[in-house]
């Protein structure tokens, strides 16, 4: 029932005694500053720098892609947005035992929407946010292989994690209408097709929606944008905040982005069914946790 179980381990090297370093021998204007809590993503470790900034290292050798990507994109595709972000402020080059790039972005505050969902009437915010982003990709434009990819390429996963979830239950004993997801798979496969592709976040669920008091703080992590269609980064907002939280978000991208798709809505209720359907059978508590949150609010929880 288990795919993966969780982030390989980060490169030995990294150490608040390494950030200090990294700082004082490439960027010493910043080396007064007070190097603080350590953060473990998938890719990334990140610790605070001062009340600002925070340094971001790649824990692994193939997080160095995603980084110097965030980085070009950031300060190109995203120099004109206006939402909160990380700006970057910095980069560095490998030192010592370390041996990757590295750079330092600004800190944005908040908690994470996965713990902290996003109020249904503080979505529009992310809804205008993500019509921002949603520019017309050129061909050129990295695809991920996870998510820019066309709906039917989903239905393997889906089918395999489904069988596993037949029988299980949730972390409070729920279980999953296996029927209703199927019916909502086939309802998204039966809709009008997207009409084009756009540069989006390709990752933009709970853990990286920052909620402040329940207001959109912000979007972070952006290491995997890439050219995929419009469903796919509102499609993860199943994972941040209610049902009704989702369609305020939706209305509000249709009116930021004036979009003509009339297979829009759709199609992100079928991405976020095989979306819910691959993280709720990991082990990993807060991907099931979001899993069964997407589940309830899609009206799949019995």
């Amino acid at each position: 029932m288990i795919r993966d179980s969780g982030p390989p381990p980060a490169h030995p090297a990294i150490s608040r005694a390494l950030a200090h370093e990294l700082l004082a021998a490439q960027l010493p204007e910043l080396a007064d500053l007070e190097v603080g809590e350590r953060f473990d993503g998938w890719d990334m470790v990140v610790f605070r720098v001062g009340p600002e900034l925070a340094l971001r290292l790649p824990r692994v050798a193939g997080a160095v892609g995603p980084l110097e990507r965030e980085n070009h994109l950031l300060t190109t595709v995203g120099a004109g947005w206006t939402f909160a972000h990380p700006r970057v402020v910095a980069t560095g080059d490998p030192q010592g035992d370390y041996p990757w790039p590295w750079a330092v972005v600004s800190w944005l505050q908040g908690g994470t929407a996965d713990v902290s969902p996003l109020r249904d009437d503080a979505t529009g915010a992310v809804g205008a946010a993500l019509a921002q982003v949603h520019v017309p990709a050129p061909a050129e434009a990295w695809v991920n292989p996870e998510q820019s990819i066309p709906l039917g390429e989903r239905v393997e996963n889906l089918e395999w994690a489904l069988d596993l979830l037949a029988e299980a239950e949730g972390p409070s004993g729920e279980r999953l209408s296996v029927a209703g997801a199927r019916e909502i798979w086939r309802e998204a496969v039966a809709a009008p097709g997207p009409t084009e592709e756009v540069w989006s976040h390709a990752d933009p669920h709970g853990s990286n929606l920052l909620s402040v008091d329940g207001e959109f703080g912000g979007i972070i992590d952006w290491g995997k944008m890439a050219r995929c269609e419009r469903a796919v980064d509102l499609s993860f907002l199943y994972t941040a905040t209610s049902a009704a939280g989702v369609a305020t978000a939706v209305a509000a991208y249709r009116d930021a982005s004036s979009c003509d798709d009339p297979g829009l809505d759709a199609r992100l209720r079928g991405i976020a069914v095989t979306k819910c359907a691959s993280w709720a059978v990991l082990d990993r508590p807060l991907n099931v946790m979001m899993a069964w949150r997407g589940f309830a609010e899609l009206g799949l929880v019995v």
